[in-house]
This record gives C-alpha cells, sequence and structure tokens, in this order.
C-alpha cells in the first residue's frame, strides 16, 4: 500500500480532465479494443489514406480459441484520433485505454522512409503506457511480399507492413490486421490473469486522474481503503474480462464490486461499476447490436452465389472473421438485468457521476450510452430523460464540440418521434456555427441546417404541403422559425433564396401574422427583391435539393373572380336543326357510357367564347397593406387552348377593399380553356396566383368551351340615296311611303352562308324584296349586300281623335336593336 503511494507522490498530476466526450459511444464500446490508425506524412493522398482506414475497420472482429478450448468473441474499435488526456482514464475504464497502434504513410525515398518511422516511434512514446504493440503500413517500397526496398533506421522496433500500392496489390491487408488483433487479444488475456492472481493484501489501489492528490498522506491500511482497492481492482478485472471475451464473468465482478464500493460509499467507482453491469447485461442480451460487419449475407443467396470472397483467416492464432449471426448466446446468466434493471442501473451511475465536478465528460458519455440503449429498448420516455440530464450538464467545450453534442442530440430525439425538440437542437447547432465565439464562422452549414429543421416545427419548403385552413402548428414558433431561413440565406449571399424563403412566410403564414408584421414584413421582402427579384420558377441548390415557388397570394387579395360573356352582339347563338325521320323508335334500357356522358364538371361554364374575340374576366382586388401598392403585368393563367392574354397594370391604394379591375385577352384556337388564375408583379416578386390556393374564391378553375371565330354581320340603313341619315325612326304621314336600302356587310372572320330577315310589324307596312339574297350568298370577308325595303305608312282616316289634333302621326320601328338604322326627318315634323 505504502509503495502505490509513494507511486502517487513521484509521478506528475496529469490534466484531471478530459479534451471533449465522445459522443458515439456506446454499450458495445466496454467490450472493444481501443486501437488508432493515424495518417502520417505526405506523399498518401486523403482519399487513398480513407480508402485504407474504410478497409481496415472492416476487419473489427475475430473468433479466438483461448487455452481453455473456449471460443471468444473479439472486437475492436478503430478511431483516427484520440487525445492522451482521455487515454490517462483507463485505469479508470479500461475500454478507454488505447492498446494498439496503426500508423499508415507512403514513401519513395530512403529519407522519406526513415522520417515515417521517426513519427511512428514519438507516437508510441505518446500513448507508451497502455499500448501493447503497434503496426505502421507502408506503400510504396516494397520489393517483394512484405520486402521493403530501403532499410528501416535502427530505432525502429516496431512491426512494419510493406505494399507496393494502395490498390489490389494490398489485398494481404486484411489476414494482417486479422492477426494484429489475436496479438493483441493474448497480451489483454495475459494481463487479465496476472490481475486475477494478485493476493488481496498487495492489490494496488487504481485512481481516476483527478483523485491523486486527494490519497496523499491517508492511511492506506485501514478497512476501509483496503475494501477501496479491492473493489476497485475487482472492477477493473470486470472490465478486462468484458473487453477479452468473457461478459458472463464480467458481470459476476460487476456486481461483486458494486457492493464493496457501495458499502465504503466509494460513489465515483460505484458509478463505473454501475455502467459496467449495464453494459455487460446488455451484451449479453444482445449481442450483436451495433456491431457491424464488412459483408452481410443473406442465406437465401447463399447457394445461388457461385462466387463467395474467401474468408480471412490467421493462421497464427486460428482466429476468423464471423457474422455477427453466429455469436448468439444458448442462455442467459442468472444475474442478467432485464431491461428495466438496465436503465434503472445507468441511471444510478448517472447520479453517482453527476457529484463529482471532473466527471462531467463522463457522465455526458454514460448520458448518451443510457439514452441510446432505451432507444434499442423502445423506452421513449426513459431515452427523453436521459437526454434532458445532458442539458443540465456544465462543460467547458469548443464551439466544434457543442455543435457535435446538439447534433447527436437531435439524431437521438428524431429516433424516438421527438421531432420538434430534435429541430430545435438542430437550429440550436445552426446558431453555434455563426456564433461570435466560432472562429470559423459557416453560414452555409447555418442554412442547411436551418432547412433541415423546418420538417420538426411542421414548415415545408413546398406551399401545396400546407392544409387551406392555414392552421398547421405553432405559429409564433414558425414565423421565427422561417425569418431565420431568411437571414441565413441572406448571409449565405443567394438573394434568390432569400426572396423565395421570404414571400413563403407571406405565403403560408398570412392568417399568422398582424396586420403590422404584414406591413413590416411586405417591406423587407421588397428591399430583398431589390438585389434579385422572385419568380415563380423552382431553384434547384448545389446539393441538389429542389425550392419549390412560392407566391404572393394574399397581395394583394383576390376577393372575387368573373369570368364574364361576350356582349351580346358577339355572343354565338345555335341553330336549331329539324331532325331527321330514323324510322320506328327503338328503347334501349341500357346506355353505355351513360354515366360518362352525364358527369359535367361544376366548373364548366354555360356560356361560349369565340376564337379572335376580346375575352373579359373581372376580378376585384383589396390592398392589405399601409401604402400604395402597384401591381404591374397582371394577365390571365389558362391551360388548353392558346390563349394571347393582355398585360394590365394597376395601381391600389392603401387599404382599398374590392377594387375592381378588368382582365381582357382572345383565344387563338377552338377547343376548351382552363382559367386557372392569374399572374402578378409587386413587391419585386412575379407570382402566379391559382384560384385553387385563393381562399375567397370557391372554384379552382374555370372551363369555358371555345368555338370557331364567326362572321361579324353589321347592317346600315340608307333611308335617302343620297345621304345617310343616323336614327332608328321613320316618321311619315299617313298614306306616305319611303324607299330605303338596308345593306349587310361581313366584318367578320369566315364566310357568311345563312341570312334569315323577318319583320314584327304589319305586313301592309313593310316590304321587301329577297329574291336576289340567296344568289349573293355565301358573302366572303369584306362583301357589302343591299337590299331594298318599302315602308308604307298605313292608318284609319276616321276620325277618332279631339278636334284639335292637327295631324295623324304613324310611326314604324324596322329591324332588331343588333342592326343599326338611320332617321329621316321631313322638314315640318315633330
Amino acid at each position: 500500500m505504502r509503495s502505490a503511494v509513494s507511486v502517487i507522490l513521484s509521478s506528475p498530476l496529469p490534466d484531471p480532465n478530459m479534451s471533449h466526450p465522445d459522443y458515439e459511444q456506446t454499450y458495445h464500446h466496454h467490450s472493444t479494443l481501443l486501437i488508432l490508425v493515424k495518417y502520417l506524412g505526405e506523399e498518401l493522398s486523403t482519399k487513398s489514406f480513407n480508402k485504407i482506414f474504410d478497409r481496415i475497420n472492416r476487419v473489427n472482429y475475430v473468433k479466438i480459441t483461448d487455452s481453455g478450448g473456449v471460443p471468444r468473441n473479439i472486437w475492436a474499435r478503430y478511431i483516427k484520433d484520440y487525445p492522451v488526456g482521455n487515454n490517462d482514464w483507463g485505469d479508470f475504464q479500461t475500454h478507454r485505454r488505447l492498446l494498439g497502434l496503426i500508423t499508415v504513410g507512403k514513401c519513395k525515398t530512403q529519407v522519406d522512409l526513415n522520417e515515417l518511422c521517426r513519427k511512428h516511434e514519438s507516437l508510441k512514446v505518446r500513448y507508451n503506457s497502455t499500448l501493447y504493440d503497434s503496426r505502421c503500413i507502408i506503400i510504396g517500397v516494397n520489393d517483394g511480399e512484405n520486402t521493403p526496398s530501403y532499410t528501416p533506421p535502427s530505432n525502429f522496433k516496431s512491426r512494419a507492413i510493406y505494399f507496393a500500392t494502395d490498390g489490389d496489390e494490398s489485398a494481404g491487408l486484411e489476414d494482417h490486421i486479422s492477426e494484429y488483433l489475436s496479438y493483441l487479444f493474448w497480451v489483454l488475456e495475459s494481463k487479465r490473469h496476472e490481475r486475477s492472481r494478485e493476493k488481496i493484501d498487495k492489490v494496488s489501489l487504481l485512481l481516476a486522474p483527478f483523485e491523486k492528490k486527494d490519497f496523499v498522506g491517508l492511511d492506506m491500511e485501514s478497512r476501509s481503503n483496503k475494501k477501496r482497492c479491492v473493489g476497485r481492482m475487482t472492477k477493473h478485472l470486470g472490465d478486462l474480462c468484458l473487453q477479452a471475451g468473457l461478459p458472463a464473468d464480467a458481470l459476476n465482478h460487476y456486481q461483486a464490486a458494486a457492493e464493496t464500493l457501495r458499502s465504503i460509499n466509494d460513489l465515483l467507482w460505484l458509478g463505473s461499476a454501475c455502467e459496467g453491469l449495464s453494459a455487460a447485461s446488455m451484451c449479453v442480451r444482445f449481442p450483436n447490436m451495433h456491431k457491424s460487419q464488412a459483408v452481410q449475407r443473406n442465406t437465401s443467396l447463399q447457394e445461388t452465389n457461385k462466387t463467395k470472397t474467401p474468408t480471412s483467416k490467421a493462421s497464427s492464432s486460428g482466429s476468423e472473421i464471423l457474422e455477427p449471426s453466429s455469436l448468439q448466446l444458448s442462455s442467459l446468466p442468472h444475474n442478467v438485468l432485464s431491461n428495466d434493471d438496465i436503465c434503472k442501473t445507468y441511471r444510478e451511475s448517472i447520479i453517482h457521476y453527476s457529484k463529482y465536478q471532473h466527471a462531467g465528460v463522463i457522465e455526458v458519455e454514460v448520458c448518451f450510452k443510457a439514452a441510446r440503449v432505451a432507444v434499442e429498448l423502445n423506452m421513449a420516455l426513459q431515452t427523453a430523460s436521459f437526454l434532458q440530464n445532458i442539458i443540465f450538464i456544465t462543460l467547458t467545450l469548443p464551439e466544434d464540440e457543442k455543435i457535435r453534442k446538439l447534433m447527436t442530440l437531435s439524431d437521438l430525439y428524431g429516433k424516438i418521434g421527438f421531432q420538434r425538440k430534435a429541430s430545435f437542437y438542430q437550429r440550436l447547432a445552426a446558431t453555434k456555427y455563426v456564433s461570435a465565439r466560432n472562429p470559423q464562422t459557416n453560414w452555409d452549414q447555418c442554412y442547411n441546417l436551418m432547412l433541415q429543421s423546418l420538417s420538426g416545427h411542421r414548415l415545408s419548403l413546398d406551399p401545396s404541403d400546407y392544409p387551406a385552413g392555414g392552421n398547421n402548428g405553432w405559429g409564433r414558433l414558425q414565423k421565427q422559425v422561417l425569418q431565420d431561413v431568411v437571414v441565413a440565406a441572406k448571409r449565405v449571399g443567394h438573394s434568390s433564396l432569400a426572396t423565395r424563403h421570404m414571400t413563403l412566410l407571406l405565403q403560408v403564414m398570412w392568417s399568422e401574422l398582424s396586420p403590422q408584421e404584414r406591413h413590416e414584413s411586405a417591406q423587407q421582402l421588397q428591399v430583398i427583391a431589390a438585389q434579385c427579384e422572385g419568380s415563380p420558377i423552382p431553384l434547384i441548390l448545389d446539393s441538389g435539393l429542389v425550392i419549390p415557388p412560392a407566391n404572393l397570394i394574399h397581395i394583394p387579395t383576390a376577393e372575387s373572380f368573373v369570368v364574364h360573356k361576350l356582349k351580346p352582339q358577339f355572343q354565338p347563338l345555335k341553330l336549331d336543326k329539324i331532325k331527321e325521320d330514323y324510322g320506328p323508335f327503338l328503347f334501349t334500357p341500357f346506355k353505355f357510357g351513360s354515366l360518362e356522358r352525364n358527369t359535367t364538371s361544376k366548373d364548366k361554364l354555360n356560356y361560349l367564347w369565340v376564337a379572335e374575340e376580346e375575352c373579359e374576366v373581372k376580378i376585384e382586388l383589396t390592398n392589405p397593406l399601409q401604402f400604395e401598392l402597384e401591381v404591374s403585368n397582371m394577365r390571365l393563367l389558362t391551360t388548353g387552348v392558346v390563349f394571347e392574354t393582355l398585360p394590365y397594370t394597376v395601381t391600389l391604394p392603401s387599404e382599398v377593399q374590392k377594387y375592381p379591375i378588368t382582365l381582357t385577352g382572345t383565344p387563338k384556337e377552338v377547343g376548351e380553356l382552363e382559367i386557372t388564375g392569374y399572374s402578378t408583379h409587386t413587391l419585386g416578386v412575379k407570382s402566379n396566383c391559382r384560384l385553387k390556393n385563393l381562399p375567397q374564391i370557391s372554384h379552382s378553375q374555370f372551363t369555358i368551351e371555345v368555338v370557331p371565330a364567326l362572321p361579324y354581320l353589321e347592317a346600315t340603313l340608307n333611308i335617302d340615296s343620297t345621304k345617310d341619315q343616323n336614327g332608328s325612326t321613320i316618321a311619315l304621314y299617313a298614306g306616305e311611303s319611303a324607299e330605303c336600302q338596308l345593306v349587310l356587310e361581313n366584318f367578320g372572320k369566315g364566310l357568311v352562308e345563312l341570312i334569315e330577315i323577318s319583320s314584327d310589324c304589319d305586313p301592309s307596312m313593310l316590304s321587301y324584296d329577297l329574291s336576289n339574297l340567296q344568289s349573293q350568298l355565301p358573302m366572303s370577308e369584306g362583301s357589302k349586300i343591299s337590299i331594298p325595303l318599302t315602308v308604307f305608312a298605313s292608318g284609319n282616316f276616321v276620325n277618332t281623335y279631339p278636334t284639335d289634333a292637327a295631324s295623324v302621326k304613324s310611326s314604324l320601328i324596322s329591324g332588331t336593336n343588333s342592326f343599326p338604322s338611320l332617321t329621316s326627318l321631313r322638314p315640318g315634323q315633330y
């Protein structure tokens, strides 16, 4: 005991705190051998190193038969970097010890080889306290099978593996790594046996880095301190058994250690024993969880696959790479914890760690481990409780580590369905990328994380994903989230994206905005759009993400949308045909296709438009803003036949209600025309306002039939052959008559093939000659036909009027309202 104290006093005190937590740790890592794979030199490219690392990482499991004939399942964990401060906690938890080192480098000359060997040896010195063995993979200096072209320096004491290239010629790399894992196992197994054979009275006191100064001057021979030494060593043996592939033995050691440490109130190591007990129980109950293999075979395909990849084997140790499915334990030990007990034991461990300031990193890691275990056990509330505890642990971390912690929280919350909380931590991580404390501000990452957080807040970049009512979650929060996305897009420098997101905010959050917020948002959009105009087309980011178009459907607001008929003189009339006699009537009780013939769209109008004739749609607009709104280039949006729409510009007074405008256009083809909405250009944004998205319009579209262009017949009545007179009445004395000419001119398109003339007056008062009419048909475009008319004023000459009546007046109305005529007034007539 006293010798152990002297060692404590003589050794320098390391940094008692870890540099940062490992947010990816799981319970499975308690049973792995930690190996550092380091990149050396500058000759080897990063891509080549990552390729080699992936090949090494695939060899993460070997099955070894020990000296007693018991098969062991040995797992390895490969990392690319490991702080020395974390390695000092290896006595506290052995899975934190760096047991192996693999360096990878490329060289072409003797000087390069010497430099690689020097760097490899310097790394060994850094981790010398825990390192069992190392390997140095050297590429480019191979004259034969593992034969170097140059001689390694004399101070290079490690084993090197030489390859000519990093391609197919290094096919034996997996075999070397498998043999290396076997060697590490046998060293670990010997260490375990040495510890297990130590006498109780000679057991050394194991310490966490920050505990060394606390035990200076204490009586190490006291009963409590002896039990402390035994309890900690028993827990240490449990760690070694778990790494050596003996989870059942580890359970026994952890339980014994927990009882001993609890009796002397050694809470820090009791927490570690409880954590190890939970990890060992999980390894026994779920031995294959989180353990990935290079190849996952499907048993249904094994017989048909003729080309099988040979499995690498280590001949010196009898180890082989196996599938995880072959590692199932036949039975469970009696002292293995149940699912509920595993979570309770993890919680006890967290409580014990929380009482030590220097164990903050350990506490954070065990919280993440417990949360992942609860996720696998389908315990959502337990997971949320473990994750919530992480927020209250105070650690001094750089901004990049804070981002990693927040992203890990977001990922785990998402796995249990807490989407809004997951998005909250994504947004918080996004703000850390642009924090004033972050020396490497990254607005691109901030913007990308902001976009990823939208779904958890029930937001989408596609306006069509929102319900028609507008209520889709937490309005005040959603407004702030979209505003943050706009700010991030502006800082990135994508003015087009900022305009698009601001337009989306005004479109989907309109009902949640107050009048003042609408006014401020509209002004903000106008300023942003001045840098890059908004347009209703999708935007594609470099990442491949497509940003759908957004439209200002509320600025201005359409209160009504009415499709008007043509003017009366332009409205087409359908001619009634006389039905032909086809013989006897036959009754058919079943009409094929009757369902299709009887279905008529409710949006189809019951009147017609004519091609090449100007048509009108009247809209009532409301300006919801507190300033004059200029809306330019308003046009009708149509599908179907070709439709030429005319642009319209209007300036709406501030807060005006139901301001009427008329949009016009001309159909150019025959068929069905679908009017789907209108387009606007206001506040620097071009918008396509579809009727289906307008809350005040009940129809999603209007369908109208367009008929071919028809002739336009204009009628002119010439009363005097020498002088044209305007009017539609003629005044004559009874018995008088007048000669007129009815001139018909074709101003429209096409031929006039049929003209029918009729009068609704007494035949004795109006007579006309139609003998030459048929011979002049059909009328071509621009041609005229003149029809003579005779008007006779017939009257009753019996005086039935008062004696003061001076004259008798007769009036005749000629033609219809659609036929304009001329009026002739005789001198002296009134």
